[in-house]
């Protein structure tokens, strides 16, 4: 395998395209992937877990339209979430293999929640109504504050930096060995890394969309070739 051109491989969702069910993933993930050196490979929902994971360099877990089912850190959906267990199983097999086999990790949004979830932590079902004065996170932008000494910030360099911002959930309670490397003014993090894990990363905003703050995918795709 070509360690120049590692293989990333990237989570996709499932849904209908002329009632038919289709794989579909933002383009924007594989064009980061590519932009930074990386082969970007869409994973679709299989069983052969170990098999695929054997076969990438490092993971993207995606966000998108669904969100972790509540039962998977002890709650009842209060507020009606939408979710995908077929996708959120699958996600969590991958990851925890990922984890085995010591892969590079990015998970970005529902990808971070999902990091945080695995690892024994809970979510903020919705960040409107949980979070008293919080910031407007479903869409626009805002600026987070890196924690220093952390990996996120070895990687972006900065202390602050603005983002976009378009998720209503967010972490609540940090799992096992969970670190939050970045916060809001409002106190939502935005961004975990793993005590015991060196190469995990996770950010609440899409970076993939941001053409001047893809340090992240960069990051991702050197440790993936091994650097």
């Amino acid at each position: 395998m070509d360690k120049k051109h590692p293989l990333i491989g990237i989570t996709v969702d499932l849904g209908k395209i002329n009632e038919k069910n289709a794989y579909f993933v933002y383009r924007s993930y594989a064009d980061a992937v590519e932009q930074c050196g990386g082969i970007p490979i869409l994973l679709v929902y299989t069983k052969a877990v170990t098999a695929m994971v054997k076969r990438i360099d490092g993971l993207v877990i995606t966000g998108g339209g669904f969100d972790i089912p509540p039962s998977m850190y002890g709650e009842d959906n209060i507020y009606n979430s939408k979710t995908n267990p077929e996708r959120t199983g699958f996600e969590s097999q991958l990851l925890m293999e990922a984890l085995k086999r010591h892969i590079p990790v990015l998970g970005v949004c529902g990808g971070m929640q999902l990091i945080n979830v695995i690892s024994g932590g809970s979510l903020y079902q919705d960040i409107k109504t949980q979070i008293p004065h919080a910031l407007n996170h479903s869409s626009g932008e805002h600026e987070i504050n890196i924690e220093q000494n952390t990996l996120l910030y070895s990687i972006i360099g900065n202390q602050n930096i603005l983002t976009n911002t378009s998720h209503h959930q967010s972490v609540k309670e940090p799992g096992n060995g969970v670190i939050i490397s970045a916060k809001s003014s409002d106190g939502v993090a935005e961004a975990i890394e793993l005590s015991y894990y060196p190469d995990v990363v996770g950010v609440q905003w899409h970076p993939e969309r941001i053409q001047n703050n893809m340090s992240v995918y960069g990051w991702l795709v050197k440790r993936a070739a091994g650097n």
